[in-house]
């Protein structure tokens, strides 16, 4: 195992899954299995990371694989007989994902935790169930113990702009850190509509149409926004395009 952990600690996974396979076939034990699964896990092979943390019975990381991939019904279930702090936690985080935010509030009730991540889920979870003032409080805390993470900009900023603070460089910082961030740049030309400035406000949602063409609520902004500047042809253009997304 020590040999494992020494290839493992030291970047060189092809040795230290090759030894890990070795070892799990003489002596199949949890904590050999569970090496494994990070080996597998660092690797990209998340179902056979999976397997192997099932048979080393670590759940916490096999709820984490599933969340990671989407899979957040499946997350719940391996987590629902579960009652730790980390397990709630995740569990939080599955209900915010599935936008279920009173679940998730109910998870973190009573939970005592100085991690990023716990007070990123309760700082956005608060937001979205109009606990806005707490919202920015938390979002504030976790940017403080890590500043990297776009998100918390992001939802800081929306929650300044419902109580009608300056969100201009929350956003910009977002952006910053994520240039490709769709909804930063929707924000912003949010922000600079409802200053006037619609020509900016214009390529802000521009930009956000050009990262998610997809997205309608930006057409619709920015229709409503050519149509101020006079600019009709423009507008129903935009109109058109929301019609047949329908």
């Amino acid at each position: 195992m020590k040999e494992i952990e020494e290839y493992y600690s030291q970047g060189n996974l092809v040795a230290a899954l090759k030894k890990a396979e070795e070892v799990v076939k003489q002596n199949p034990s949890k904590e050999a299995y569970n090496l494994l699964g990070k080996i597998l896990k660092e690797l990209g092979e998340d179902d056979k990371a999976i397997d192997a943390f099932m048979k080393a019975e670590n759940y916490i990381e096999v709820a984490k694989i599933y969340i990671s991939k989407g899979m957040y019904k499946d997350a719940l279930n391996i987590l629902s007989s579960f009652n730790d702090k980390e397990s709630r936690i995740l569990r939080a985080l599955i209900y915010l994902k599935l936008e279920n935010y009173e679940e998730g509030k109910e998870e973190l009730v009573g939970i005592d935790d100085s991690s990023p991540l716990f007070y990123k889920i309760k700082g956005i979870i608060d937001y979205y169930t109009g606990d806005t003032y707490d919202a920015i409080r938390e979002l504030s805390i976790a940017i403080t113990l890590y500043p990297l993470d776009a998100e918390l900009y992001y939802y800081r900023a929306l929650a300044k702009m419902k109580l009608g603070m300056n969100a201009e460089d929350d956003l910009n910082t977002a952006m910053n850190l994520n240039p490709y961030f769709a909804e930063v740049y929707f924000s912003k030309g949010v922000l600079l509509e409802n200053a006037g400035k619609f020509e900016e406000a214009v390529n802000y949602y521009s930009k956000a149409i050009s990262l998610k063409p997809e997205y309608t609520e930006a057409y619709m902004r920015r229709a409503k926004v050519y149509m101020k500047l006079g600019k009709e042809e423009e507008a129903i253009s935009d109109i058109k395009k929301i019609n047949d997304k329908k």
